[in-house]
């Protein structure tokens, strides 16, 4: 009976393990199942994939994005996609049902028509696909990124998607057929190999101790035997046996046992509370980033030099416009007309972008617009190269950024050294706290202290060659005036202010100063001269019998220490441009 109870075991056993390790392996369902699509009676200009089709913890999942024709897959941060998309009709993928393998997908209706959003400064990468395109989810970034699929803008977006990620699906049976089998093993060759011991008919002590000599041999030979089948039957079904301690040595007293448990149970409960403390207030605080990561900013800075670049070879005002704007385009467009008019003047400052020193590029937690931020740029890494400072403005998701302060730096001056991606770098307005001066203060006392020598501000400003520079001029200027009075005046363009703090907690400021000369002629006094060929071209004239008037444009950037620094409001980059020549008033 014994014989067939093991036999049965042992094939219970194995049908178990081969039907086990079969779930496990070829019996096992597909690594990766696909997902597709629902289909929808309108189409859209746009689709926008969420992140949520990314299953947290587990590999990247594949998507195979079929459309009519040529399309853009563009990925950027969520809040940035949902900023660009806005009003526009889109089909919107939020995520993967794993269970039933479908994709989750609605359709918003809105606008039918957007502008192309393939290469736009808002994105990290615009890929181009013509058909079908495969591609890998991978975020470059912390944070939740989307992609937003499109052809032109015009046409109706990929919308036939299908997602591939690991097959979740288990055989729930598979690790519980292995043991069961292996145990079944285990008691069937037990049964098969252990023989039954009947006790000694023999009274006297010599046959009991032989007897208990046998007994004592036998026995470890069947706990043996039963061991060596236990680790074969497990090795065969894949489990692992664990180790003995290399140790039984008990602990020195109860006391000591309980110490040591207590004390990691104290130790424990502090990590956890400390590990808690940093989440609560991560919970608390909306993780920000930076609007542009440093490959972005180096492509926006790249196009930008070659649009500019472009514009100043023959002088045309058009091709300004897709990255120019603010003062920058103006006084540039102004320098065109000049130069268009054959006067002999030096041509604009070519920009060169090749290498960033310092990068002021804000952190943000949502898509607020415009966005400023502020670069200095060079040719090449050579310490006595000249660097160039840079203000770019984005108005809006759908717009790029675009160029409205350019100078080089003053001599002597400084711009703190700032890495992209800063987390303190934060954008500010013209009003903000927190500043030796506000900024919209700031610019109001410079441009007191260039017009008046004497100005009560002065001392407000470090020690500047621009400064110097411009004293000195209006004073030769009222000389060579002789008979003329000349009276200086200057404002400030508000909206040219732009500001960004710095990590020190100071803040970079761009703005626009307006100066006006006006040169007042007494009653007997002989006629005005244009004290060069500029001025008497666009005075039209190289005399005046009246009032003339001379605007000029003085772009600046300063830094603002922060408050209770020592340190004085430093000017960083500035120049000046003349803007007209005109007659006021004649006698």
């Amino acid at each position: 009976m014994r014989k067939v109870i093991s036999v049965i075991a042992i094939l219970l056993g194995a049908i178990a393990l081969v039907v086990g390790i079969g779930q496990k392996t070829f019996w096992a369902p597909p690594e990766t199942v696909t997902a597709s699509m629902p289909e929808f009676k309108e189409e859209s200009p746009l689709t926008v994939i969420q992140p949520s089709v990314q299953n947290p913890g587990s590999e990247p999942v594949e998507l195979v994005i079929t459309g009519k024709g040529e399309f853009t897959a563009s990925l950027a941060r969520s809040y940035d996609v949902e900023a660009w998309v806005g009003d526009a009709a889109h089909v919107e993928l939020t995520g993967v049902d794993r269970e039933n393998h479908q994709l989750i997908a609605e359709r918003i209706d809105g606008e039918k028509k957007t502008p192309n959003p393939a290469g736009d400064d808002l994105f990290f990468d615009s890929q181009k696909a013509d058909g079908t395109m495969t591609y890998r989810w991978t975020a470059p970034d912390d944070g939740d990124w989307s992609l937003l699929l499109a052809a032109d803008g015009t046409k109706a977006a990929p919308s036939e998607i299908s997602v591939t990620y690991a097959n979740d699906d288990a055989m729930p049976w598979a690790l519980p057929l292995i043991i069961i089998g292996a145990l079944l093993l285990v008691l069937g060759v037990a049964l098969l190999v252990m023989r039954v011991i009947k006790p000694a008919k023999s009274a006297n002590s010599g046959r009991r101790a032989e007897t208990a000599v046998a007994n004592t041999k036998n026995g470890p030979t069947k706990q043996n035997s039963l061991a060596v089948a236990a680790v074969l039957a497990l090795a065969v079904s894949g489990i692992s046996v664990p180790m003995a301690p290399t140790s039984d040595k008990p602990s020195d007293s109860p006391k000591a046992s309980e110490s040591a448990s207590a004390s990691e149970s104290a130790s424990a409960s502090e990590s956890a509370s400390a590990s808690a403390k940093p989440s609560e207030s991560t919970a608390e605080e909306k993780p920000s980033y930076p609007v542009l990561t440093e490959e972005q900013l180096q492509r926006v800075l790249s196009d930008v030099e070659k649009q500019i670049g472009k514009a100043d070879e023959k002088n045309t005002k058009k091709d300004l416009d897709s990255r120019a704007s603010g003062a920058f385009k103006d006084l540039r467009t102004k320098r065109y007309d000049i130069l268009n008019d054959k006067i002999k003047i030096a041509k604009p400052l070519a920009l060169k972008t090749s290498v960033i020193r310092s990068a002021a590029v804000p952190n943000s937690s949502e898509a607020k617009f415009p966005r400023v931020i502020t670069v200095v740029t060079a040719k090449d890494s050579d310490p006595a190269t000249l660097p160039i400072a840079l203000t770019l403005q984005q108005n809006s998701a759908r717009d790029n950024y675009k160029l409205t302060f350019a100078a080089q730096m003053l001599p002597n001056s400084t711009f703190p050294g700032i890495a992209v991606g800063d987390p303190s770098v934060t954008q500010l307005d013209a009003n903000a706290e927190g500043l030796k001066v506000k900024p919209k203060d700031a610019l109001t006392q410079l441009a007191d202290v260039l017009t008046n020598e004497k100005s009560k501000h002065k001392d407000n400003f470090a020690e500047s060659e621009f400064i110097k520079a411009i004293h000195s001029g209006q004073k030769t200027e009222q000389k060579d005036a002789k008979e003329a009075k000349v009276k200086y005046s200057r404002t400030v363009t508000d909206k040219d202010t732009q500001v960004v703090s710095t990590p020190d907690g100071g803040a970079i400021v761009t703005g626009r100063l307006n100066q006006k000369a006006v040169f007042e002629r007494t009653e007997d006094a002989d006629p005005l001269e244009s004290a060069d060929e500029l001025t008497k071209k666009l005075l039209g004239s190289s005399t005046s019998n009246g009032n003339v008037e001379i605007t000029y444009a003085e772009p600046v950037m300063m830094y603002i220490p922060a408050s209770g620094n020592d340190d004085k409001i430093q000017l960083v980059a500035s120049e000046v441009s003349l803007l007209s020549v005109k007659q006021v008033e004649e006698n």
